[in-house]
């Protein structure tokens, strides 16, 4: 089994405004741990340690966090909460894991080859962006891949289409559409349509 992600963190105990906003100002991500039928943990982590992390490693990624006292917990990110318009890390939301449990969680889909379906000016109308699915925690992938190269307009894509990694199932139903390739519409430009009334008027006008 692969080795997990290390982070080193802060047990926080100061929960007050003022001392978020001491840590925060140090570069420091607030967050907490969430423990099945444990109290949560309150927690902080370096910011740019976290950022190159998830960078690195994917969402989905397994992570070892270690505080000074050698406690360590092994958790997958639950939440995450940026603020526009910078969409700067402010909180973060981590779920204690077992390595030999099988857990649930929201897999990103990434579409490949959809410039050959824009060159037949063709669109992959999406239903959804993300299937939850079941498995180890080392075994979920950051994304799913779905080649959409050879699709033609009318094609309907569901879950039961989907080839996932093994090990890994899905609790939704397999008819469940993901999506439908289309043919994109072509809309004129009213100004263009405007010009040219405009130059059919002016040729008659001269013809009289």
């Amino acid at each position: 089994m692969a080795e997990t992600v290390k982070l080193n963190i802060d047990i926080r105990t100061d929960l007050s405004k003022a001392e978020k906003k001491r840590l925060r100002n140090n570069g420091y991500l607030i967050g907490n741990i969430s423990r099945k039928g444990m109290e949560s943990v309150a927690i902080s982590v370096r910011k740019e340690e976290f950022r190159r992390a998830l960078k690195k490693n994917g969402r989905n990624a397994v992570l070892t966090l270690v505080s000074d006292d050698k406690t360590s917990f092994n958790v997958m990110v639950k939440d995450v909460l940026v603020t526009p318009p910078a969409y700067d890390l402010m909180h973060v939301d981590f779920q204690q894991v077992s390595l030999t449990e099988a857990v649930k969680a929201d897999v990103a889909i990434r579409y490949v080859g959809v410039e050959f379906l824009e060159a037949q000016r063709l669109i992959v109308n999406r239903i959804m962006d993300t299937i939850s699915v079941m498995g180890l925690p080392h075994e979920i992938p950051d994304d799913i891949e779905i080649d959409v190269a050879k699709l033609n307009a009318g094609d309907t894509f569901t879950i039961g289409d989907v080839k996932l990694p093994e090990g890994i199932t899905s609790d939704i139903e397999a008819d469940q559409i993901l999506f439908t390739i289309n043919e994109a519409k072509v809309v004129e430009e009213e100004g263009e349509e405007e010009g040219e009334e405009e130059e059919e008027v002016t040729a008659e006008a001269e013809i009289v």
